[in-house]
């Protein structure tokens, strides 16, 4: 399944090591929506990395906003999925990236402005890495990225 989609891996070592260096941003609680996982280190982490994304001057980071689709989104802008029908969609789109269907699929589940999403299902591995899904308003993967 993997192969039919395309997909564009951004490793940046400079993002890279500031997101696994951490940073200590609150973020609301994700309210229990069906699918989406509550707020924890990993929820924290994801939340760090997209804001470094979105704040960061350097020409990597320009490049990733621009090739997501996020340039102008305020780090504000990012914040958790809470409706349930939304985190439903996110889990379908992991079962069919995956090709299984998991009943008890939760993922960890946030927009970015008005059309773009971040997710990742602590339990679908490549590798030694969770990748993040950047996905755009159709639930349609844009870019992957493996971070931590």
């Amino acid at each position: 399944m993997m192969g039919r989609l395309r997909t564009r891996i951004i490793v940046s070592t400079a993002i890279v090591a500031v997101t696994l260096a951490g940073f200590p941003h609150p973020i609301a609680a994700q309210g229990g929506a069906s699918g989406c996982l509550a707020t924890d280190d990993t929820s924290v982490r994801i939340v760090a990395y997209v804001k470094f994304i979105l704040t960061d001057t350097s020409r990597a980071s320009a490049r990733t906003r621009d090739s997501l689709g996020i340039i102008g989104v305020q780090p504000s802008q990012v914040v958790p999925v809470t409706n349930s029908r939304a985190c439903s969609k996110i889990v379908g789109f992991f079962n069919d990236f995956e090709g299984v269907i998991r009943s008890r699929r939760r993922v960890y589940a946030y927009s970015i402005g008005p059309t773009r999403l971040v997710a990742q299902d602590p339990n679908f591995k490549s590798g030694q890495w969770t990748p993040l899904m950047f996905l755009d308003g159709a639930y349609k993967l844009i870019q992957s990225h493996m971070v931590f």
